[in-house]
This record gives structure tokens, sequence and C-alpha cells, in this order.
């Protein structure tokens, strides 16, 4: 069957000159199938009759909440913070919000501080947040958020259960939009804000303007050829680039069907647990996720699934081990393929065709209208280059919006990503690390990917990590942190002998393994390694000070694993403060 949008740079572009902004896409693909289904909500994992929206029901929605926005006070440079999970009503705020404001999608899980400095940050004016729910405490914490802000805000609550007494409802907010205002898309204005750092300290978001976000979907739509037909069951929220636009407007823009497994997405046990036969209720053609929910399908039993409808995986965000491409590949029988992309060009780079066939393990060729360099934007992408990735095209953002303003831009059109690449024989774009994960260790630098591939090939291994543990000799040392597969067992000692006898290159054999119960997550499910680092950075300082026995504690910062803080058990003696000082500064750290 016929891609949706052809993976070829004139016919993007065509489409692109046609509608430059998600509202012009959206309008477009109602025009062409009304009635055909845009998006399918599961509300539980065996529901029998999910909510159903088609295309002219999804435009209608959103262009009642545009005219509703603007009949709230909603301007062009007013932000709008979204606090939903994956819920249609998430899918239309965030259309409309990008439209006739700034949407912010939020995490779900800040803290009520984090929260009010963002919403600071992205001149909020109207939130629209879930209602009480018994697995998350998000209107509580919202409440208390807008409670630490100098400004007014108005709060809409999409209730998903119980409402909260006297609450602004979503249904009066669609009554709203019953108004003679016409709403037309300003292509180029700042349309989305997301953020890219951790949830703590300064916040910093990268912006996005509604050609942005228009020319990404059509990008990743092309170059991951979805189809007319295909229906995506895809977990990734919607304040993720992942979600928003490689799988939600890029599916759009094709006209595929979305199907979201439960609010909680693939991040819920109870879908989970029966994955497999939930692909063949919903007769699901692709399923979209990052590794480590694909790693959380194959604990899943298939039994008697035919999945006969399924053409394969789509995955990204994170580097994909070798041996859980294999382990779902077995399970299944369907091909995973991969893309690349980072927030700054609205989540799509490269990408694999998610076409049937079956791929090796790289980010795949540069998608349409995209131009890649290796080593700088004077240079060529052909195959042999390595170097640095830089990039350029019409996804790529117009810079970070920080409280000292916007920073960080692109210089002529181009950006440089951090990522570390070689370009294949085919032409592929094959990232070998990034810049900021390499462990320099005695001057030898090590991909921490090397490592991890390596340990998941241990049986006893489901999720694998290597990151940077400083050292006052080596200046770094690798190490290695698993979660193991359920009901297994295997010693830190037998991880570091099955590495190390499989790493030919002495200084990349890990010096230490930990064994985790289950490993730390960012909201949309990657491995959060600077948590990671600040326990091996932990880990080595309590070593390094064992002898002291004032000594009670060693914890991180937050959002970095350089500067620490010693707690005492009681006021130690002045060789002991010297003992301490001199422990972090031969490790290169710094005392908070």
């Amino acid at each position: 069957m016929s891609q949706a949008i052809p993976r070829d740079d004139i016919e993007a572009a065509k489409l692109f000159d046609q509608a430059r902004s998600p509202l012009a896409l959206l309008r477009r693909t109602a025009a062409r199938r009304p009635d055909h289904p845009a998006l399918i909500y599961l509300r539980d994992a065996s529901d029998p009759q999910p909510v159903t929206l088609t295309y002219a029901q999804l435009l209608e929605e959103v262009e009642a909440l545009c005219r509703a926005l603007r009949a709230r006070g909603v301007g062009q440079d007013d932000g709008v913070p979204i606090l939903l999970p994956l819920v249609p009503q998430a899918v239309s705020s965030l259309i409309a919000a990008l439209t006739v404001g700034v949407a912010f999608p939020v995490n779900l899980l800040l803290s009520p501080e984090a929260m009010a400095s963002q919403f600071k940050l992205a001149r909020a004016r109207e939130v629209i947040v879930m209602g009480p729910h018994p697995a998350l405490d998000v209107r509580e914490r919202v409440d208390a958020a807008i409670q630490l802000l100098d400004s007014e805000v108005n709060l809409t609550e999409v209730a998903l259960g119980a409402s909260t007494p006297g609450a602004f409802s979503w249904a009066e907010l669609l009554e709203a939009g019953n108004t003679g205002l016409d709403v037309e898309p300003v292509p180029d204005a700042p349309a989305a804000l997301v953020h890219t750092g951790g949830t703590t300290g300064a916040p910093k978001l990268a912006e996005l303007t509604q050609r942005n976000l228009a020319a990404a979907a059509i990008m990743a739509g092309s170059a991951l050829g979805w189809r007319d037909s295909d229906r995506i069951l895809t977990g990734l929220p919607l304040f993720h680039v992942g979600g928003s636009v490689d799988m939600l407007l890029s599916g759009i823009a094709a006209g595929v069907t979305l199907m979201f497994p439960t609010a909680l997405g693939l991040r819920n046990p109870e879908v989970i647990s029966r994955f497999w036969s939930l692909v063949d209720e919903t007769r699901a053609t692709l399923v979209g996720g990052v590794p480590t929910m694909l790693s959380a399908m194959t604990t899943s039993p298939r039994a008697d699934a035919t999945l006969s409808t399924l053409r394969g995986f789509v995955t990204g965000g994170s580097p994909l081990p070798a041996e859980l491409k294999r382990k779902v590949e077995e399970i299944s029988g369907k091909p995973v393929c991969q893309l690349y992309g980072q927030t700054e060009t609205a989540g799509i780079t490269t990408a694999q065709q998610a076409d049937g066939g079956y791929h090796p393990i790289c980010g795949g060729k540069p998608i349409p209208m995209m131009k890649v360099a290796m080593g700088g934007p004077d240079r060529d992408f052909k195959p042999g280059d390595t170097g640095e990735v830089f990039v350029s095209g019409p996804n790529v953002f117009l810079g970070y919006r920080t409280n000292d303003g916007i920073q960080g831009g692109p210089t002529d059109g181009w950006i440089s990503t951090g990522d570390l690449g070689e370009v294949t024989e085919d032409g592929d774009l094959r990232l070998v690390g990034r810049s900021k994960e390499i462990i320099i260790r005695s001057g030898h630098n090590i991909d921490p990917l090397l490592i991890e591939e390596v340990a998941m090939e241990h049986p006893a291994v489901a999720q694998a990590a290597a990151v940077a543990m400083p050292d006052a000799y080596a200046g770094e040392l690798p190490v290695l942190y698993v979660a193991l597969t359920p009901g297994a067992q295997v010693s830190p000692e037998e991880l570091i002998a099955h590495t190390g006898e499989r790493i030919a290159e002495p200084p990349a054999r890990p010096k230490h393994a930990f064994i985790l119960e289950e490993m730390p997550l960012t909201p949309v499910g990657k491995i959060a390694r600077y948590k990671l680092k600040q326990l091996a950075t932990e880990h080595q300082v309590r070593a390094a000070l064992s002898s002291v026995d004032a000594l009670e504690t060693v914890t991180c910062q937050d959002n970095g694993a350089r500067q620490v803080s010693l707690h005492w058990k009681r006021t130690p003696t002045e060789e002991q403060r010297e003992q301490a000082d001199k422990v972090l500064a031969d490790l290169g750290l710094e005392l908070m």
C-alpha cells in the first residue's frame, strides 16, 4: 500500500506550501476524510467500546476551542500550560492552544515550585488541567503553583472522574466557543514551548513556531512512511515532541488513526500485562514507544496473539540496545525501526521507514527537507563522514526561552546537536555517542553504548546504562547500572566478568556494576542518566571517605553530579574537614 505522504523532497515541500500550521494540516485531512477515525481512546486496558473521534469531530472541537480561548483573552503571545495525560482533550487543547497562543504541554510530575517558575516563563494566561485522579495529584499541585504566581491565571478542568466543586469545566470552555470570532493560523508565530532540561533549577524551554511544527509533522509522516490505513498505538506523552509531533501531528498530516491505550499509555501496568492481546484487539498496524517501553513489552507473554495487522515498531529518544531489538523482533516476529531527532528540530532529523522490512540499528536517512552535516555546517553528509551532527531545516526551532530571553538559536539556520555520528555505506546516520555522555578514562573516549550492548547480552539483564564515575587517577571510570528481568538473579561480580570477557579494550571495561530494583526514568520513559551519575558520584565519595567516621551521608545536586553535599553525624574535626576537601578536589567535585 502506498504512503500517505511520499518520501520525496518535492512532494513534502508541496504539501508544506499548502499547509504551514498544524491547524491547516488538520483542516486539510478533515476535508479529505471527515468520517475517518482520528483518535481512539481506551479508558481502561480492556475497554470494549473505546471513545472515538473522527477527523470532522476533532476539527469541530479544535475550532470551538480556538474561539473559546480567544474569547477568554488568550492572545498570540500568551502561554497555555496543558497538564493532561493521553486523553482526546489533550489533543484538541494542544492544537487550539498553539494556534491562538503558545501551547505549553507540561510534565505531569513537576513540583508546584517548578510549575510556577515555568508558568511564569511561559507567560501563562489559561491553564488546562486534569481533575482529581487517584493515581496523579496533578490538580492539587497546579493549584499550589498558581498560588505562587503574581499574575492572574484562568483555569479549566478536564474531569477524568470526579470533578472539583466550582471548577470551570471542559464543557463550559467549549460553550465559550459559541462566538462569531474567526481564528486563523499565524505560521511564523511562536506556537509551543517544550521543556528540554531536568525538573529542577532554572527552566529552559525550546520555542517552536506553527511553521516548525507543521514542517516536522510532514517530514516525519513522509520519512516514516505512514499509510492512510495505519492505526498507530502510541504511549508517548504529549509534553514530549516524540508524542506530540512524531506520532500525533505527523499522524494528522497523513490522516492515520492514533490510538491511546488508556490515559497512562504504555506506562500503565495493566496495558503492558495484556499488551499483545491489545495489539490484536485494536488492529494496530504500528506501535510507537521509547526503548524502555519496548523493554516492558517483552515482559508480557504473547500467548495466542496473532499480531496479524502489525507491521512493526517505531522507536527513538534514546539508543536502542541490539539485544532489546532482537528480543522484540523475536517475540513479535515484526521489525523495529528507529528515528532520530531532538526537541530543537521538533523531534525528527533522520528516520528509517516503517515499511515492514528489517533494518540495522541506526538513525536512518535524513528526512525530506532536512540538511544534515557531519562535523560542521559547511561539511558533507556522505558515506564515511564522521563527527558531530549539525542540522538545518524548516523544523529547526527559534531558540531557548530563558529568564534572560531567547538564547541558543540557530546560526545561519544550523544548530549543533551534541551527538557524534558516522555515515554508513548505505547513507544512513549511525550515532556513535553523545559528547556529554562520552566517558573519558585517562584520555580514552568510551562510548557508553559499547558497555550497554554487552551487558544486555546477559539473559538476566532487562535494562543497562553505563555512566562516568569521577576518579582521582583516571579522571572518569565507566560503571554499569542494570535492572534485571523478573525473577532473575545475578551478582555484580558476574556482570563485571561478563562484560570484561566481551570488551576487547581494557579501558572500556566497567570498574563497578550496580543492580537496581528499577531503573530511574524520565517522565517520557528514557533512562535518567543524570540520576545514575549522581549515584556513581555519591558511591565514589563515600568510598573515598569511608575512614571518616563523622560523615553520615553524601548527596549530589538534583541537576548535576559535579556538586555534592556532605552531611555529618557530628561536627567534624579540622583534620576530617581537610581530608574531605582533598578528596573532593582530587575527584574534581565542588562542595555545595
